[in-house]
This record gives structure tokens, C-alpha cells and sequence, in this order.
């Protein structure tokens, strides 16, 4: 009877069975799989994790690209307004400055350069059409420079080139304080 009982009950101990291989071996494959997806997972996620590393080394040398572009504009600006201010300031240096125009260029031996400050108060009549600016300069007085052996031969030259009676005013020869032959 007992063993009628257990012959019974046979199938469904083989059914219990075989339902707990089949469970085990859907554990055992369930477990294979999470692990399988954990690693896919963590292999993502190293990519993502590389990926966003790689991604702030980009935005840190990009931002510090920008800061430095940044600072090389400002730089470029401090120059350029340097320049501006070197020209205007040449430019301003070069109107108050007056030029030296040579008007005799022959030079014995022992010559000296004299300087004359020649000026026209009325060169516009002299002149008629002349320009705005070559009648300022000439009212402002011009600085002409000759070759001499003295003071007195350098007067006598620039005398007889720039004659009072035609309204030129003449000043005293200076010697020429440089080197006289850059001109």
C-alpha cells in the first residue's frame, strides 16, 4: 500500500522534479543572462563614462581656448589702440615739427652747415595760387639750411636767394646742431 502509494505518486514526484530542474535551469540561465547584461551594462557605461570624460577634457580646453582667444582680442585691442595713439601722437609730433629744406647743396672743403629761419608774411601775394598749407608755412617761417665757411658767407647766400625787397624776412644763421650730412 505504501508502496502502491508512492507508485501513485511516482509521476508527480518526477513532475516536481522535473519542474525543479527546469526551474534551476531557468535560474542558472536567468543568472547567465543578468550577467551578461550587467557586463553589457558596465560596458556602456564605461563608454558613457569615457565618452563624458573625453567630452570635459573638449569643453575645459575649448573654454580655456575661448578665455585665451578672449585675451589675445583684448591684447590686440590694448595694441591697436597703442598704434592709434603712437600714429596720432607722430602725427602730432610732425606738424609742430618743422622741416630743413636745403637750398644749396655745393660744399667746399671747411664748410659748415648754417640754419636760417626764412619766413613771408605775405606770401599769398607773391604767389597767387599757391596751396593753404605753403602759405601757412611760409608765414610760419620755413627752415632752410646752407653751406658756408662762416656765419657771414652763409648770410650772404641766403640773402641773395631770399631777397628782403621781395618780402622775405631772414633770420641769424645757427649752426646746424646734428649731422649735417643726412641731407
Amino acid at each position: 500500500m505504501i508502496l502502491d502509494r508512492l507508485f501513485d505518486l511516482l509521476p508527480l514526484m518526477f513532475g516536481i522534479l522535473g519542474g525543479g530542474v527546469v526551474a534551476l535551469q531557468m535560474v542558472a540561465h536567468t543568472r547567465q543572462r543578468l550577467r551578461r547584461t550587467r557586463k553589457q551594462h558596465e560596458g556602456h557605461q564605461n563608454r558613457v563614462n569615457a565618452a563624458s570624460r573625453a567630452m570635459r577634457e573638449r569643453a575645459a580646453a575649448t573654454l580655456a581656448l575661448r578665455r585665451e582667444e578672449q585675451m589675445m582680442r583684448r591684447e590686440l585691442d590694448r595694441l591697436n589702440q597703442q598704434i592709434d595713439d603712437g600714429e596720432r601722437q607722430a602725427d602730432r609730433e610732425k606738424a609742430t615739427e618743422s622741416q630743413i629744406y636745403v637750398f644749396d647743396e655745393r660744399k667746399n672743403m671747411g664748410d659748415q652747415a648754417f640754419v636760417f629761419v626764412i619766413s613771408h608774411p605775405d606770401f599769398n601775394n607773391l604767389a597767387r595760387n599757391a596751396p593753404d598749407e605753403v602759405v601757412k608755412s611760409w608765414k610760419a617761417g620755413r627752415r632752410y639750411m646752407v653751406w658756408a665757411a662762416s656765419e657771414k658767407m652763409a648770410m650772404a647766400k641766403a640773402g641773395m636767394r631770399f631777397n628782403q625787397d621781395k618780402g622775405y624776412r631772414v633770420s641769424a644763421p645757427a649752426p646746424f646742431e646734428g649731422d649735417p650730412e643726412a641731407f
